[in-house]
């Protein structure tokens, strides 16, 4: 939140998507596994599904399956944000130009799954 405070919106948004793969990084590993292929913050995330058991599963309560969905949505878009509008690449003229609104919602957005998978981690 710092970054977004003082206008580094893409620095937040970079670290946002480092935050999430720290925390699957760190879930993993305590179940003394080995993290699949770094960079891919979407087989990671399937890697700790697995572990945790974090599946939707058809005797689920539909809205905790539908909050399930959702966090791979979060995940896609902070993952494809940091790709194509964060400064962890190049973009020069092609940059997408992040507001203060959408970097709040994004940094509270990626808060909030890694509370989550910390949670989960911290239960099984």
């Amino acid at each position: 939140m710092k970054d977004v405070s003082e206008g580094n919106y893409d620095s937040a948004i970079t670290k946002c998507r480092t935050l999430l793969e720290e925390v699957f990084f760190y879930v993993i590993e305590k179940k003394n596994e080995i993290p699949s292929t770094k960079g891919d913050i979407g087989k990671l995330y399937g890697q700790v599904k697995s572990l945790y058991n974090m599946h939707q599963q058809k005797e689920q309560d539909n809205r905790i399956n539908s909050l399930l969905s959702g966090l791979e949505k979060i995940l896609s878009a902070i993952s494809d944000m940091r790709n194509k509008g964060s400064d962890a690449h190049g973009a020069g003229s092609n940059r997408i130009r992040i507001e203060e609104h959408h970097a709040r919602l994004y940094v509270n957005s990626t808060m909030t799954m890694a509370e989550f998978i910390l949670a989960v981690s911290e239960k099984r």
